[in-house]
């Protein structure tokens, strides 16, 4: 292959792994981990961030510093696209150097075509550079400086000396993980330079002396002020058998392979051994790079997970250029095999072979782009939105789940709080904290769910259905948004609008046009009895409009229910005492136009209603402009 023509497929492949990297950037909602580092390494001066969040955090001081930097690079925290871009263009910088590291270790510009393409195409790759933490841009400079190792075992020039030493000083002080590229790297240059103890020796105390940088910032920065003795982590728990089921799907794929993991394991083990044994027996030099490169960072991460919980293929994203490359040597391998037999072009041959990755892969990245199934983080965005869109400083917001996502995203007024704390606060503790909380504010709204796990799970939700009247539920997007008030209403409207026989008044009411994320319409509804019934009323509330073609007539929805869902009983219930009824009206069937709001009672054992002063049966409470148009087949 010509090197015009290699130079102008890799800037088409650049391009495409650029466009992936960038499509739809900022529409996913930051995540918690994502959240956390905005606001608290971004936002937070360097100075701040290091004495205050990293030593609660295993990241290094570079992370933290980078982040700030960037901040001011781009004018502040408020675009998720702008902050995000940092990690795009780190981790798309892996690309050529893949490229690069393909072609250097094979002499052959299609086998680093085949693994740039595969490093473009890489779900998992841009599942982290879509996010603001440092393991997208990582990934990126950690290939990189294989690719300058490698180039530098080759030649040894000065400058290939300080370009290697400069960028391993990067990829090493981004993330504590990265020295088991580094020691591999290392072994891998032992054998290279077997005979040349003197390049030999300059380049392991060159890795010494970027390892004892980062042992110094970790110790300064962790271990001094007691963290690193008392950091469980936060991964599963190390599993021999996650290699399989979890690793090498991951590595190879990503995260969001909509195939069941543990087959896929297995069948990407007998892939990547078929590959492995191709390029054995096509180079060894070339297996022992990749050998290396690929296992020993999983090995050693398995090592030190027997101590802590850092079991998680993010912490060996420095291992996928050796699973890529493993893909692309296989097939590239195998084709040249294969062509004497089939006598097709060998670069042809390896793209065909190569074909069902490909394939996968965008599967895989279907599903990461469009499928909620695999979102990376609830609708904080939605919530945030919604809640600014309701509530004022009379509220109080508390947050079930305890993510940083919320606090990036929520601007209202009212004053919002993390309840439960943590895991394992006390259920009496929590009760006694909402209690104390009980008759400051108009109306709470409790948002999102606790996290999976949690032992005091479900304790504030059980407080506030037991003490006090839920008068909104809805979710954004699957996060639960309930909104609670005191059960006990003051009688402030005065005269009565219209009375239902003598039994009922209706006083005054609340009609929320904008429909809920889930669609409804939601009405509050106050009624004063007036005397007690033989038997039990039941309420409702109809919205008309133009002929409805579905039902024949101008009724297009209602809520029908008895005295708050059945809490209260016209047979019993107290003359005088106000109280308030939720209604929520369906607007699946709606289409745009102006409608009525009418109410009214009945006897549901015999269909009849309550009649008002004027004789008619029910009573026109508003009219309202419906714009949102829906799909009327659904």
């Amino acid at each position: 292959m010509s090197s015009l023509r290699a130079r102008s497929l890799i800037i088409a492949v650049v391009l495409l792994g650029f466009s992936l990297r960038v499509y739809d950037l900022q529409a996913m909602p930051l995540r918690g981990d994502e959240a956390f580092s905005v606001l608290y390494w971004a936002d937070l001066p360097v100075v701040e961030s290091l004495s205050q969040i990293a030593p609660g955090e295993p990241h290094t001081p570079l992370v933290y510093a980078l982040a700030r930097l960037w901040r001011h690079f781009i004018g502040g925290i408020d675009s998720v696209f702008a902050l995000r871009y940092l990690s795009v263009l780190g981790n798309i910088l892996g690309l050529p150097a893949i490229f690069a590291l393909g072609w250097r270790l094979t002499g052959r510009a299609r086998v680093g075509l085949l693994a740039a393409l595969t490093w473009a195409l890489h779900p998992f790759e841009i599942w982290h550079s879509q996010e603001f933490r440092n393991y997208g841009y990582w990934a990126g400079m950690s290939v990189t400086a294989l690719w300058l190792g490698l180039r530098l075992i080759e030649s040894r020039r000065l400058s290939d000396w300080l370009a290697y030493a400069c960028v391993a000083v990067f990829s090493t002080l981004t993330i504590y993980t990265e020295p088991f590229t580094t020691l591999a790297f290392a072994c891998f240059a032992v054998y290279e330079w077997r005979r040349d103890l003197r390049s030999l020796r300059r380049l392991l105390l060159l890795q010494a002396g970027i390892g004892l940088l980062l042992i110094a910032g970790f110790v300064a920065v962790q271990v001094l002020p007691g963290f690193a003795a008392s950091y469980p982590g936060l991964a599963p728990a190390f599993a021999p058998s996650d290699y399989i089921t979890r690793f090498l799907p991951a590595l190879v794929f990503g995260t969001s392979v909509p195939l069941d993991q543990t087959h896929m394991g297995i069948v990407l083990s007998l892939a990547l051994a078929t590959a492995g044994l191709a390029v054995w027996r096509s180079s060894k030099r070339q297996f022992r790079f990749i050998a290396l490169t690929g296992a020993l960072p999983l090995l050693l991460l398995g090592l030190v997970s027997s101590r802590y919980n850092l079991f998680h293929p993010r912490y060996v994203l420095s291992a996928v250029p050796a699973f890529l490359l493993a893909i692309a040597l296989g097939s590239h391998a195998i084709a040249g095999a294969a062509r004497r037999f089939l006598g097709l072009n060998q670069g042809l041959g390896a793209l065909l072979i190569l074909s069902p990755w490909l394939a996968v892969a965008l599967v895989t990245l279907n599903a990461y782009y469009h499928d909620p199934a695999y979102r990376r983080a609830p609708a904080w965005d939605e919530l945030g939105s919604f809640l600014s869109s309701r509530v004022d400083e009379k509220d109080l917001v508390i947050q079930l789940a305890v993510d940083p996502a919320f606090g990036y995203y929520y601007r209202a007024p009212a004053p919002e709080m993390a309840l439960p704390v943590h895991s394992t606060q006390p259920a009496e503790e929590i009760a006694s904290a909402l209690e104390g909380l009980r008759g400051s504010y108009d109306s709470v709204y409790v948002v999102a769910r606790e996290q999976a796990g949690w032992a005091n799970a479900g304790v504030v939700d059980g407080w506030m259905q037991d003490h006090l009247q839920q008068v909104m539920r809805t979710d954004a997007s699957g996060l639960p948004i309930r909104q609670f008030m005191e059960w006990t209403v003051d009688d402030a409207w005065g005269t009565e609008r219209t009375v239902f026989e003598g039994l009922v008044a209706l006083v005054s009411y609340e009609f929320f046009e904008e429909p809920l994320p889930t669609g409804e319409l939601l009405l509050w509804v106050y009624w004063k009895p007036l005397a007690k019934t033989a038997s039990r009323l039941k309420s409702f509330v109809h919205v008309y409009g133009d002929m409805n073609p579905r039902a024949g007539t101008n009724l297009w929805t209602q809520d029908d229910q008895f005295p708050q869902r059945g809490r209260l009983n016209s047979t019993t219930w107290d003359a005088g005492q106000v109280f308030r009824d939720v209604y929520y009206l369906p607007t699946e069937s709606m289409t745009p136009g102006e409608y009525q709001l009418r109410v009214g009672w009945y006897y549901p054992d015999r269909g009849q209603r309550l009649l008002q002063v004027d004789g008619s049966d029910v009573f026109a409470l508003d009219t309202f402009h419906y714009a949102q148009q829906m799909d009327f087949e659904r």
